[in-house]
């Protein structure tokens, strides 16, 4: 007796559905937690202050964050 999904939707289209609806703003708020994570390793690894590692993150979220609202800011879906 084979697996039998219940819902009766693929997992694997339900899976690519989702990520072909990831637009920029959804990685760039990705990216704001990934900066601090990275930034903490580094410091970690390289034996570098807290803020340090600190003044990394923040300048590397600020960056995201500045792109996201003043340079390219999100505009209204056309059509409507």
């Amino acid at each position: 007796m084979g697996w039998r999904d219940i819902t009766g939707v693929d997992t694997g289209s339900r899976l690519a559905e989702y990520v072909s609806r990831i637009d920029r703003y959804d990685l760039l708020l990705g990216l704001i937690p990934t900066a601090f994570a990275v930034a903490g390793l580094v410091g970690r690894l390289l034996d570098l202050s807290a803020e340090t590692t600190l003044l990394a993150g923040v300048s590397i979220a600020a960056i995201a964050v500045l792109d996201a609202l003043f340079f390219r800011p999100p505009t209204r879906p056309r059509g409507t």
